[in-house]
């Protein structure tokens, strides 16, 4: 089944254009990265896959138009940001914010401990938000995005600021999710070795799609040490 395809996708903001004939698909029970220098576009993808933002060409998410999603469609996305950007000084604790995502399904503390405890973070249930650390925040947008038992997972950097433990534990777990369940992941990413590790297709853009294809095929490839600007190297990490 395929939940995301991109054909010619073309997003112009502000006269200059940020991606110009880009194309890709994601299938159920694929982890497809992408990956690109800073400033390629990469968000600008999710963006408008998540139907902010104008674009020209052909975009269907889960066999529509993302402008066309409805709300139970889009509660078949889970979407982990960089960085979540809201006011610090709201009086708002964890367990709050976890109820105006997730709404009737975590209204018991037992839910919502488990929803947690996915990314390892029951200890933050009842803590304000504003002392949590950026770490913190996003093992719970994490949590919130997992929670939902989404068909299609969007991730944009989702592991930033997270202590290593808690990294590996996530990446496993969407492993987890994509053999056992099949859902589809379009997840951008920086860190070559998770890339490696995790990905079944890697796509690089460059404003442009510059290549696509698996894994060792594309993180092989002489041209990405001309897009990063320096020589790339991929370092696999095993785990017992």
């Amino acid at each position: 089944m395929c939940l995301v395809s991109v054909s010619e996708l073309q997003v112009v903001l502000g006269g200059r254009t940020v991606l110009d004939g880009v194309s890709l698909k994601v299938n159920a029970g694929e982890t497809v990265a992408v990956i690109g220098p800073n400033g390629a576009g990469k968000t600008t993808l999710l963006r408008v896959l998540l139907g902010l933002l104008p674009y020209r060409g052909r975009v269907q998410v889960l066999g529509k138009p993302p402008e066309r999603l409805t709300p139970a469609d889009r509660r078949l996305i889970g979407y982990v940001p960089q960085a979540l950007e809201f006011d610090r000084t709201m009086p708002m604790l964890t367990r709050e914010l976890l109820w105006a995502i997730l709404g009737e399904r975590a209204r018991q503390r037992t839910q919502l401990l488990q929803v947690l405890e996915a990314v390892d973070a029951t200890h933050l249930l009842d803590k304000p938000l504003r002392t949590l650390s950026g770490g913190e925040l996003q093992r719970v947008i994490i949590a919130a995005a997992l929670a939902l038992q989404p068909k299609l997972l969007l991730l944009d950097e989702p592991a930033t600021g997270i202590d290593a433990g808690v990294r590996v534990q996530f990446y496993e777990l969407i492993e987890q999710l994509r053999v056992e369940q099949q859902v589809g992941t379009l997840m951008v990413s920086h860190d070559l070795s998770v890339v490696s590790r995790y990905a079944t297709r890697v796509v690089c853009i460059h404003h442009r799609l510059v290549c696509a294809g698996s894994p060792q095929e594309v993180l092989q490839m002489p041209l990405l040490d001309e897009l990063y600007g320096h020589p790339v190297g991929v370092y696999r990490h095993t785990h017992d």
